[in-house]
This record gives C-alpha cells, sequence and structure tokens, in this order.
C-alpha cells in the first residue's frame, strides 16, 4: 500500500490501533490534522508492515526548485509490540530551541533530519511539534 488512497489506508491503520495506545493514536491524528490545514499541504501514505507506516506532508505546487520530498513526516513504528510516533523535519527548516529532538544524520531523504518520539499525548509537546510544523511550512513553502 502506498499513497494510492492515503485516506482509507490510514483508517485501516486506525481501525486496528491498540486501545491501550488511544493517547498515541490522538496525537497522531491531530498531527495529521494540523498538517492537512496547512496551505499546500498533499497527503501520501506508506504502509511497511511490520516495520512502520509513514505519514508523508509535500507541498502542492511545489514552490521554486525544492527538490525535497516532503516538509513534514510521522513514523508510526512498532517496538516489540508498542507503538510510538517518530516526528521529522529537515535539519535545517526548523529550530528546537529546547533541545527535545535528535539530529538524525541521513535520516530523512539522505539529508539530516531532526525527529522526535512521540508515545502518548502531552499538550505541551503537542504544542511544541505544532510551532515545528508551522516553522517547516514556512521554510519549506519560501
Amino acid at each position: 500500500m502506498s499513497g494510492q488512497n492515503p485516506g482509507r489506508e490510514l483508517e485501516q491503520v486506525l481501525a486496528a490501533w491498540p486501545p491501550a495506545q488511544a493517547g498515541l493514536k490522538r496525537a497522531l491524528v491531530t498531527l495529521k490534522t494540523w498538517a492537512e490545514a496547512l496551505p499546500g499541504a498533499i497527503l501520501s501514505f506508506v504502509a511497511r508492515p511490520g516495520i512502520s507506516h509513514s505519514l508523508r506532508f509535500d507541498l502542492q505546487p511545489r514552490p521554486g526548485d525544492r527538490q525535497r520530498q516532503v516538509f513534514f513526516l510521522v513514523d508510526v513504528v512498532n517496538s516489540g509490540g508498542e507503538l510510538f510516533l517518530s516526528v521529522c523535519f529537515y535539519e535545517d527548516e526548523i529550530s528546537d530551541p529546547e533541545e527535545r529532538g535528535n539530529a538524525i544524520p541521513q535520516g530523512l531523504f539522505r539529508e539530516t533530519g531532526y525527529c522526535f518520539d512521540v508515545d502518548d499525548y502531552d499538550d505541551d509537546q503537542m504544542a511544541y511539534l505544532k510551532y515545528r510544523l508551522a516553522e517547516a511550512h514556512q521554510s519549506a513553502s519560501r
């Protein structure tokens, strides 16, 4: 499954979500909703059963000569039966004043990504990520 009908594929993943991790599901849906509200944001979904599921947001149309594949990515990762989210941006498109994220060299389409792990819904962490999302969108829109 890869991007053909991202809404339907994502709904299947959400329907199978472990009830014990409802807060994490809420975090994923919230991030998706925020990203979809940004001008020009287009969702694609890549399912890699047993590894991760990836929500990827690009811009349509892409500004200028932008070659990057996304401005925002959320991987749903299964680690020993427990899920967590890896929320990633390009390192040079966001700030991290509280140093909550981790630089992943060549981790985002062979460029340095900046990723934040989410294991439950937390208002403070979500507000922080919403600001990073706005930064990434603004950077990508130039």
